[in-house]
């Protein structure tokens, strides 16, 4: 399956960039799955192909006005998953990276007597500040965290974005992030947390 001819994508892009959303629905179901068999060879998951090539199409409703001076839009849409699936990859290989390192600290620090934590402590500090959030991070916190939801099963039960249901996951564990190290001032704890955590992101 190809595109619409390049004369025909400008013209497209034209109708786009004036808020035309039948031309904008043409382009998406001519690029949906070529996007996606292109994303899915650098990324080698399909879930993850599917959800970059989701977020390139949003990027490219909210920037539309800028695209009447897109010449060749094919190439403009491919660099654009190009560019969104290098951003996806350096994170998780940093996120990767990030946990080992943890793993290796936290082995280290609880070989020491004074650095040993209690986890019943732990928990018990996680649910009071939990407590301290929205009802609605709470409620994502806990079938993420808790009851094993997917992403994907929290936002359908919530009726939420998947971009929502991560940002706000992402805020709560910041925000442990702070609480734990303010409060109870242990290196091996807060490790702990972030090791924890990050793995289910």
């Amino acid at each position: 399956m190809r595109g619409p001819a390049p004369k025909e994508e400008k013209l497209l892009f034209n109708k786009i960039a004036k808020g035309d959303e039948v031309a904008f629905r043409i382009i998406y179901d001519a690029y949906f799955d070529l996007l996606a068999a292109y994303v899915l060879k650098m990324s080698k998951s399909e879930d993850v192909a599917k959800e970059i090539v989701q977020d390139t199409f949003m990027k490219l409703w909210t920037d539309r006005t800028g695209l009447h001076n897109i010449e060749s839009p094919q190439a403009y849409i491919f660099a654009m998953a190009r560019n969104r699936t290098i951003d996806f990859l350096r994170k998780l290989v940093k996120e990767t990276n990030t946990i080992a390192l943890l793993s290796e600290q936290v082995r280290y620090h609880a070989n020491s007597a004074e650095e040993r934590f209690d986890t019943q402590e732990l928990q018990k500090f996680i649910s009071e500040a939990i407590s301290k959030l929205s009802p609605q991070k709470q409620t994502i916190f806990q079938l993420s965290k808790f009851e094993d939801f997917t992403h994907d099963e929290i936002a359908e039960e919530l009726n939420l974005s998947k971009s929502t249901i991560k940002n706000h996951l992402s805020e709560t564990v910041q925000y442990l992030r702070k609480s734990l190290n303010a409060r109870l001032n242990s290196e091996t704890l807060m490790l702990f947390l972030l090791i924890a955590y990050l793995k289910k992101q």
